[in-house]
């Protein structure tokens, strides 16, 4: 296949993110490459406005309206240049959010040093990817190389964002990080908005618990289309006998207190590790 540059595939930066936003597979498969977990119950939207009439590029949202990510993309230029690697903070800061990403083309290792600086003394979480687009018989392929991701976990106190609209609940982490410490080897991911152990049980799925803004959670199996629909609900039906939700790409349960969000995902975990609850 050959392979286009943005401005080739697309023109500009616009119509490409746009393609994005309008593709929901695109869409999945970068998400996927961010590793958030949302299953398939999220929103992208493109040219979110900010207060200033700024635009940012794509803003994700989950199913209770919470920004999880700002995305920014470079222009047609194709590398990554200082004016989008420090714009994503402002981004972030205008939206209420502390995760952000970069798609590129490629970056230049002195820019490469400042996401890093970012990730390493800020409490923003900063991806790098490259975008790489080929040409196919119905359009262009669209895929996201992971070149930098944050620390898992920062050791530091979260700055919440000022203003009206300001809220303790705007981010979670560091209500997860401080569970993390009470529940020590219990997860190996901490984001803002949730808490998870990846690939339980070389199953390929995640066990995840998800903070929502209205004080419940969500306790998820995130297998990412590799379940066997005919395997896996009536394993999972099996060890928790009440209704759950299936998605595409997960299953999850609903919990008003962290307690009873531990105990669900201390059974999925257990029951996902001694195969009792099968992907496929």
């Amino acid at each position: 296949m050959k392979r286009l540059s943005i401005k080739e595939a697309f023109g500009g930066e616009v119509p490409f993110t746009k393609y994005i936003s309008d593709n929901k597979d695109v869409a999945i498969r970068l998400l996927d490459a961010i590793d958030t977990g949302m299953s398939d119950t999220f929103t992208i939207a493109p040219e979110d406005q900010t207060i200033d009439r700024k635009r940012v590029d794509l803003v994700v949202r989950d199913e209770d309206d919470n920004v999880i990510q700002v995305i920014e993309s470079q222009d047609a230029t194709g590398w990554l240049d200082s004016v989008h690697a420090s714009k994503i903070a402002y981004y972030c800061y205008e939206k209420g959010c502390m995760d952000g990403v970069l798609l590129t083309e490629d970056a230049d290792e002195h820019i490469k040093g400042f996401i890093r600086w970012y990730n390493e003394n800020t409490p923003l979480n900063i991806y790098l990817f490259n975008v790489v687009i080929y040409e196919g018989a119905t359009g262009p392929f669209v895929d996201f190389i992971p070149v930098m991701r944050p620390f898992n976990l920062k050791d530091k106190k979260i700055q919440r964002r000022v203003g009206a609209t300001a809220s303790p609940s705007d981010d979670f982490r560091e209500y997860l990080q401080n569970k993390n410490e009470a529940h020590p080897g219990k997860f190996t991911h901490i984001t803002g908005w949730y808490a998870s152990t990846n690939n339980v049980g070389n199953s390929g799925a995640n066990c995840a618990i998800h903070c929502r803004k209205k004080g419940y959670y969500l306790v998820d199996i995130y297998h990412n289309k590799k379940a066997d629909p005919e395997v896996f609900e009536p394993s999972m039906s099996a060890i928790l006998n009440e209704p759950i939700q299936f998605k595409a790409t997960s299953a999850y349960v609903r919990r008003d207190t962290w307690e009873d969000a531990m105990e669900v995902f201390d059974t999925f975990v257990t029951n996902l590790q001694n195969k009792e609850i099968r992907i496929n």
